[in-house]
């Protein structure tokens, strides 16, 4: 029996939604433009190295019981959620962030089921539904086991000025007290307490490539903890 998690709630558990065809995954669109200049053959490309949302289509139906009631309490769940976490009970280790972006219309089929379709809008991405944070108290390597980069949060605990090397990537902090809060995701730093600390950083905020990426640091550095973010194409 085919099923999904959206917003915390099952879709046949909670609300008795049967799955009549397992959804086709898209892959996302590398976004690459292309200049044609007069006099050259083929054309320039520009790869911004960024990818466009993926729409995944879910055809479903419902037991008529208690009608109209359960439709309301259905289109109540996937319309008002808004965005939120989507996992598929046929993998049930990668997690979209998605949103239901059609109007939810209902279609009496075999006098006792009504069909629907869902539209799931989601970000280009799979991540990982296990995103535990690695510690590192010495130098030593994080293995990236996803398809494409990761953008990691890091958490630096330490004091004084510091060096983070990750690959050749190389992030630099000055006058850090206790510890510094490193996103990469949201391009910000900051501390437990949500002070903006970005003025003590100089470099670049830091990526995990595919496969394996060494980590070692320079200063007074007790421990460094990794919540990486996994993600698949």
């Amino acid at each position: 029996m085919l099923s999904f998690n959206f917003g915390g709630k099952n879709s046949f558990t909670d609300y008795g939604i049967l799955i009549t065809k397992r959804p086709s995954i898209p892959s996302p669109k590398r976004r690459i433009t292309n200049v044609v200049v007069p006099g050259r053959n083929s054309s320039l490309r520009f790869d911004e190295n960024t990818y466009e949302d993926i729409t995944i289509t879910v055809e479903c139906s419902l037991k008529e019981g208690s009608l109209p009631n359960k439709i309301d309490d259905v289109k109540g769940w996937l319309i008002g959620t808004g965005e939120s976490i989507l996992i598929f009970d046929f993998q049930t280790d990668r997690k979209y962030v998605a949103q239901v972006v059609n109007a939810i219309d209902f279609t009496q089929t075999y006098k006792i089921f009504s069909t629907f379709v869902i539209v799931f809008n989601c970000q280009p991405f799979k991540y990982a539904v296990n995103n535990s944070a690695t510690n590192l108290i010495a130098a030593g390597k994080v293995t990236n086991p996803g398809t494409i980069y990761s953008e990691p949060i890091i958490k630096v605990v330490g004091n004084g000025d510091i060096t983070l090397n990750i690959q050749s990537q190389t992030v630099k902090f000055k006058g850090i007290a206790d510890h510094i809060i490193l996103d990469s995701l949201q391009q910000n730093a900051y501390n437990q307490s949500g002070e903006n600390l970005n003025s003590k950083v100089t470099g670049e905020f830091p990526v995990l490539s595919v496969g394996d990426n060494s980590i070692s640091w320079s200063g007074n550095v007790s421990k460094v903890e990794i919540t990486p973010n996994w993600r698949w194409l």
